[in-house]
């Protein structure tokens, strides 16, 4: 029997192929799977580090300069970062770029309030860090103490 124009064939009478338990669904499906896969692995997160390795670098505060002034870190590398105040009144290393960009130890986070880390004279704060993964960054690092500032003591970080 002729159907009528206009009129979609029964599923039951579609040739073999083109029902869902053909060959073309299951590639369409498989594909979909692997673009999926491959989706949900490009924006996964990064692999949590080992937050008990890194390579040191010291910082010194005095009351007029951070010794080194000038940091370079590879892009991904751990880092740990100890900031010794050498002086006789309170400093700060404050670096809002750095620390925004950079992944901090959750132990270690405490320290950084504001994108800073404050110290009491003779104290030191050591960050297990992870450097930005952004290539030939540049940041800044200061102090942002009233007669630091005015001392213009800064410092910066640069990231290859």
């Amino acid at each position: 029997m002729r159907r009528p124009p206009g009129i979609a064939p029964r599923p039951h009478a579609l040739p073999r192929q083109t029902m869902m338990t053909g060959q073309r669904p299951m590639k369409l499906a498989a594909a979909l799977l692997i673009a999926a896969a491959t989706t949900s692995a490009a924006t996964a997160a990064p692999p949590v580090p080992n937050w008990t390795k890194g390579t040191p670098i010291d910082v010194t505060v005095t009351n007029n300069r951070f010794t080194p002034d000038r940091l370079t870190l590879k892009r991904g590398r751990q880092y740990i970062l100890r900031i010794h105040n050498r002086s006789d009144r309170k400093h700060n290393f404050s670096a809002p770029q750095f620390f925004t960009a950079a992944r901090v130890s959750p132990r270690d986070s405490g320290w950084v309030t504001d994108d800073k880390v404050d110290l009491a004279p003779g104290q030191s704060a050591t960050l297990h860090i992870v450097a930005p993964d952004t290539p030939n960054a540049l940041f800044s690092y200061r102090s942002t103490n009233l007669l630091d500032a005015a001392e213009n003591m800064k410092g910066e970080i640069r990231v290859r």
